[in-house]
């Protein structure tokens, strides 16, 4: 792959400063916003955004085929709309376009936030779609653009044809369509953290009340509940399910406890300290949860007495959850 001290003929956006973080879209969200001066801890974008939400499908012709994730599908419009931020959302069915739109906007010396599937990013391992995954363009070259990724340290180089492709998969959990978002030089935010009331309300009611019903919040997580023990008669890569349920949990960008202990730190930040420590004793839950699974992959046959954990475990956190939620409607 080309590497940035071989590329020739090199645009970048001056000024860009790639700052590591948990999570990908609150980081990308963050680093966009901080080239245009407008400085956010990365736990207040993951908040204002709505950020800690759940989803569990069930999709057999997929692996792992039991999938779920602990934000909000959108965090980035959440955001935009929560807040009021002058974030520009621009799609594009044609790859090319896309392409010609992101390169134009660095020709202009803005970076841009760009929605993909990880699952195509040269400097990940194809180990498994991951949708919606928030990185920021900060640059490019004939074959390779540069992204701003994360917790990586510097910035990552991604052959241009694969960032097509991760830009337009068609996973059937989030479909892609280019998405890139913006920002004008000299917009006017104004405050937007005195959001943050508004999208306490906004994620307690998705989890409450989720707008895709048994496929996410609070039903969801009772699905899962009722499920989980059953994984393997249920699922023939029930290991897979496992393994990807710990990563998912705790490693993928989450910042530990599926999500739950920045949006701990947000609602502290945010002056809310009782849900705080609410969110903070959910997170614990969730990571205990985490450890069983990934003990349970790493038996090549299930231990009936793990997975008898595992369902403990997933009743407990759904206890945990269903507290925290019910207190943040209340209070928002």
């Amino acid at each position: 792959m080309p590497t940035m001290e071989s590329a020739t003929d090199r645009h970048m956006v001056p000024g860009y400063r790639h700052l590591p973080g948990n999570h990908c879209g609150s980081t990308a969200l963050r680093n966009l916003l901080g080239h245009h001066g407008i400085e956010l801890s990365e736990e207040m974008a993951f908040g204002l955004g709505a950020g800690a939400c759940f989803y569990y499908l069930v999709l057999e012709e997929a692996s792992p085929s039991r999938w779920f994730n602990g934000r909000t599908a959108q965090l980035e419009q959440s955001f935009v709309e929560l807040t009021g931020a002058p974030l520009q959302l621009d799609t594009f069915e044609d790859p090319d376009a896309a392409w010609e739109a992101a390169r134009a906007s660095v020709d202009a010396g803005r970076p841009a936030l760009l929605l993909t599937d990880l699952y195509y990013l040269d400097h990940y391992g194809k180990s498994a779609h991951f949708p919606g995954h928030a990185v920021v363009l900060a640059g490019y070259d004939e074959d390779v653009a540069y992204l701003s990724d994360t917790a990586f340290e510097e910035l990552q180089s991604c052959r241009i044809e694969s960032l097509h492709r991760a830009r337009h998969g068609e996973h059937p959990a989030f479909a892609l369509k280019g998405h890139m978002f913006t920002l004008r030089d000299g917009s006017d935010t104004g405050d937007l953290c005195s959001a943050a009331k508004t999208a306490i309300g906004r994620a307690a009611k998705e989890m409450i009340e989720p707008s895709f019903g048994e496929f996410a919040g609070l039903p969801a997580l009772r699905r899962l509940a009722d499920e989980a023990e059953r994984w393997p008669q249920e699922a023939e890569d029930w290991q897979w399910c496992a393994r990807f349920a710990y990563q998912v949990i705790e490693r993928r960008g989450t910042g530990g406890g599926n999500f739950r202990l920045m949006y701990s730190r947000f609602l502290d930040e945010a002056g809310f300290g009782e849900g705080s420590e609410l969110a903070a004793h959910a997170a614990a839950g969730w990571t205990a949860l985490a450890d069983a699974f990934r003990e349970a992959s790493e038996v090549d046959e299930p231990d009936p007495g793990q997975w008898q954990r595992i369902g403990e475990l997933t009743r407990s956190v759904l206890t945990s959850e269903d507290t925290l939620w019910s207190r943040l409607a209340e209070v928002a």
